[in-house]
């Protein structure tokens, strides 16, 4: 085949897939709604706000342009881009605060309510107009977050000994002011062209005369931390901090969240439309707006919606059948404890936990070190969501597994391993400080970290109570993979703890720990190339005749010892000493005086006690977000003044309670919600509740959804007979002799499995190109809500990407079968991909796309090719472009 041939064959090809292009969706680009904006929206702002909200500023507010609107005024933010119900602007148009009505003449149309809600919702993007007013957006709460935890500290342990009282060069890096204002060199940040700042300069050691911090450059990951804060506009908090030593009052825990939830009264409603209290809620709050629930869905749209909730995968034709013939009462029922009790729904509510833990298989050091005991942690965790642990004791055995009383030593190594939790920490330099921000994001929902260098801005956690769980965590022994310096892992746990007295062991340490120490040495020495190779082959002869022991990449008790603070998060500058005790604003106390050992039982009994008023209400909210896309407060991760509120408080807390009073059963949540008439709603439309609630927050309908990273490939691997169900173990990493990845030349590989992706290698440094694409989880940090974009490129890996023409390869093969007609095999792929047969259009132009493209195939092969194999390689067109279709890749 000519190229000519080969460019002919891929036009036709691309022109029948659009030609039956209803079967793959399309979104308009940024340009496109910004569009939007100039169309719909600027007319209505223009008609009823730009008199008092341009250059007057009224309210200290401007509406006309988009950094203008997420700065706000007096009253803070205008929008909250992606979520209307939260915006200023939003309730201000809504007149349903009767302190907070805009215009104040009168109220905008319905219509015009709906408009604005509808861009909201879709970003709230607008054209950047010329000479627009520049001005600096209020900070988030994650750049919040980023910045005192990653970028302050660097700061002071950096610069600050240089650059703040004593203005070294006339320079103050204390200030985002001050670096602005510059020293004698000029301004230090330049946020048109942040790779010309001079801080960037300084720090890269571009220029003999201009090298920052001078004494040693600093490593790869805190250049990279310093790029990534000046390139998202070197955003820095700002606002009135609560005064040093500031004390948590009772006016403090009047808050929602810090207030332990009570069993509210449940809403008595009209009709028989409520299945279970829920639904009352639910519906109590619809009533109270004038508005009405959708229609429910059908039976084949609600398999799929709760099979892949649960399971993470498509139902199999045959599951279809069988619920569809089921007409019993009970089916849906008996289809939900079917679900709940396979191996898929570990897995994929285990995906779910791992987000929020910041799971990987690498350190995420400069190197990235692999760690190869870290999967037992993964399917730990598979295993508890498939048996129903009881979640408090999901917590305790996480947080400090190692300290709790176990009925065999099987259990009690098991509670080990689930301290890999702690252990894969995401700072292999100080893995207490991450361990403290992660314990506070997964099972508080607090953004303890921003209290690290000061009393925290906006929440009551003082800077003593981040420092009362740093002492906790402090002391505790973490396990350590690989560093630039000793590239082996220390610090593991011993099955057998006796392993570390026995003589093999002992031998072995002596003799790796000469030849570790003069690698580290010689790498420092000019002509390290001639003797660095000799090093490594004696370390790795030492390796391979190395003694093998069961291990477990965990944590482990130290020294008990409370912390110092730390000013500005550095330690070097160390201020009191702080008792170990837990967050006051949360009920905590200090460890009784007695306690002998590092105080994390002690930890993990507070957070996991029913008097903790965040714990179950931020399990509850996670699973209530897996099901219906939000969750009831749609900040999973912080529950503190910067977060939602709740859209139901009164629902939030009636689950919670019934968490708690069902012995924090994970299942028996998923029940109570599965089995609810909200959940079981279609997700039509409604023009009357659109113009009332656009972001559907009452549960008016039931919102779709685009499936996740790793439900579209697991996806993919079902539907083609690919999937591999076997124990997925640990990953195929090099052997520990041959280590020797650096900053500059890190680990870094992609191994190929057609197991779920739950067991694609997690990598911090570089992520698996397939997850960056479709938006999986970040593995460096606690990812309670996954973003969702629409981009080109995926359009394109559904086109190129050997991953899907496989897959697709693979489901043809099977489909074409002897005896099997045209039509047969259409249907039977419209079967396993959407879960349903085609309707007459669709099963025309299918037909007709295989046929065509069969002649074209039969054509260029010049009867090279039989004409079965050129048919199969027809039908596997059609089955990528049904796997490149909205109606594959969402959920209704």
């Amino acid at each position: 085949m000519n190229l000519r041939d080969s460019t002919s064959l891929r036009a036709a090809c691309v022109s029948a897939i659009l030609a039956i292009g209803y079967l793959a969706g399309f979104s308009a680009s940024a340009a496109a709604q910004a569009d939007v904006f100039t169309r719909d929206v600027r007319p209505i702002l223009e008609k009823n706000c730009y008199s008092c909200h341009t250059d007057k500023m009224r309210g200290g507010l401007r509406l006309d342009s988009r950094d203008a609107l997420l700065k706000g005024g007096s009253s803070g933010l205008a929008i909250v881009p992606g979520n209307a119900e939260a915006s200023l602007i939003f309730k201000a148009i809504s007149y349903k605060n009767e302190d907070l009505k805009m215009p104040p003449k009168g109220p905008l149309s319905s219509d015009d309510v709906a408009v604005i809600a509808k861009w909201i919702k879709a970003d709230a993007l607008m054209p950047v107009a010329d000479g627009a007013p520049k001005v600096s957006p209020e900070v988030s709460s994650a750049q919040a977050e980023f910045f005192e935890t990653k970028v302050r500290p660097l700061l002071a342990s950096k610069c600050y000994s240089c650059h703040t009282q004593s203005q070294s060069g006339g320079l103050r890096l204390d200030s985002r002011d001050a670096m602005m204002k510059g020293g004698k060199d000029g301004a230090v940040l330049d946020l048109s062209d942040p790779d010309a700042s001079l801080l960037v300069k300084a720090i890269h050691y571009q220029d003999a005369s201009l090298q920052m911090p001078p004494r040693r450059q600093m490593e790869p990951a805190e250049i990279a931390v310093l790029e990534e804060w000046i390139k998202g506009g070197a955003f820095w908090p700002t606002g009135a901090s609560k005064p040093v030593g500031m004390q948590v009052t009772a006016k403090d825990r009047e808050f929602w969240s810090y207030k332990i939830p009570v069993m509210p009264a449940v809403p008595a409603v009209s009709g028989k439309w409520a299945y279970n209290d829920v639904d009352r809620f639910v519906l109590a709050n619809l009533e109270a707006n004038k508005l009405k629930p959708v229609r429910d869905a059908d039976k084949r749209t609600l398999l799929r919606r709760v099979t892949f909730d649960l399971t993470g995968l498509p139902p199999t034709p045959q599951e279809v059948d069988a619920f569809l013939a089921d007409k019993s009462r009970d089916a849906y029922p008996k289809l939900v404890e079917r679900l709940l009790a396979s191996k898929a729904y570990g897995e994929r509510w285990g995906r779910i936990w791992l987000d929020v833990v910041r799971y990987s298989d690498t350190s995420s050091n400069s190197a990235d070190f692999p760690v190869p005991d870290i999967y037992k942690y993964r399917d730990y965790v598979v295993q508890s969501f498939q048996q129903d642990k009881p979640y408090d004791r999901f917590i305790k055995e996480q947080i400090a597994g190692d300290l709790l009383p176990a009925a065999s030593e099987a259990e009690h190594w098991q509670n080990v391993i689930a301290t890999g939790y702690l252990a894969n920490t995401n700072i292999t330099e100080d893995p207490v400080s991450d361990a403290v921000d992660n314990i506070g994001h997964a099972f508080l929902a607090t953004t303890v970290a921003c209290a690290r260098c000061h009393d925290h801005k906006f929440d009551p956690i003082p800077t003593a109570d981040y420092y009362g769980i740093y002492g906790v965590l402090a002391s505790t022994h973490f396990a350590t993979t690989g560093t630039e310096e000793i590239r082996y892992q220390r610090g593991l746990i011993y099955r057998d703890p006796k392993v570390v007295d026995s003589q093999e062991y002992k031998d072995f340490e002596e003799q790796l720990k000469p030849i570790a120490d003069s690698i580290h040495a010689v790498i420092q020495l000019p002509y390290f190339d001639d003797i660095l190779p000799m090093l490594q082959a004696r370390r790795m002869a030492l390796f391979q005749n190395a003694p093998h022991f069961e291990t477990a990449y965990a944590v482990s008790e130290d020294k008990p010892h409370n912390e110092r603070v730390q000013h500005y998060g550095s330690k070097k500058d160390l201020g009191e000493e702080v008792p170990r005790h837990f967050l006051q604003a949360l009920g905590g106390a200090d460890l009784p005086v007695d306690t002998k050992g590092s105080g994390r039982l002690e930890m993990a009994n507070w957070i996991a006690s029913s008097q903790n008023p965040v714990t179950a209400r931020v399990m509850v909210n996670r699973i209530w977000q897996g099901h219906f896309g939000r969750g009831i407060v749609a900040t999973p991760n912080d529950f503190g003044s910067r977060g939602a509120a709740p859209s139901d408080q009164k629902l939030l807390d009636y689950m919670a309670t019934q968490f708690v009073a069902q012995g924090w059963s994970i299942k028996a949540v998923h029940r109570m919600i599965l089995l609810s008439h909200t959940y079981q709603l279609s997700s039509d439309d409604s023009p009357e509740a659109e113009k009332v609630d656009a972001e559907n927050a009452m549960l008016w309908r039931h919102s779709r959804t685009r499936m996740d990273a790793e439900e579209i490939r697991d996806a993919m691997l079902a539907t083609s007979g690919k999937l591999d169900t076997s124990p997925a173990g640990p990953q195929p990493f090099p052997p520990e002799a041959e280590w020797n990845y650096s900053g500059h030349a890190p680990f870094h590989a992609v191994y190929e499995t057609n197991h779920r992706t739950l067991y694609v290698m997690a990598q911090r440094s570089r992520r698996h190109p397939y997850l960056g694409l479709f938006d999986g989880a970040n593995p460096s940090a606690s990812v309670a809500t996954r973003e969702t974009s629409v981009t080109p490129l995926q359009a394109l890996y559904f086109m190129n990407a050997s991953f899907p023409k496989d897959c697709a390869a693979a489901l043809a093969k099977q489909l074409d079968q002897p005896g099997k007609s045209d039509k047969d095999e259409v249907r039977a792929a419209f079967l396993k991909i959407y879960g349903r047969p085609p309707d007459p259009q669709e099963s025309e132009a299918a037909l007709k796309f295989v046929q065509q493209t069969s002649a074209i195939y039969a054509a260029l092969s010049a009867g090279e090719q039989d004409q079965k194999k050129t048919h199969t390689q027809a039908l596997g067109n059609l089955i990528q472009a049904l796997y490149a279709s909205n109606e594959f890749m969402f959920v209704d």
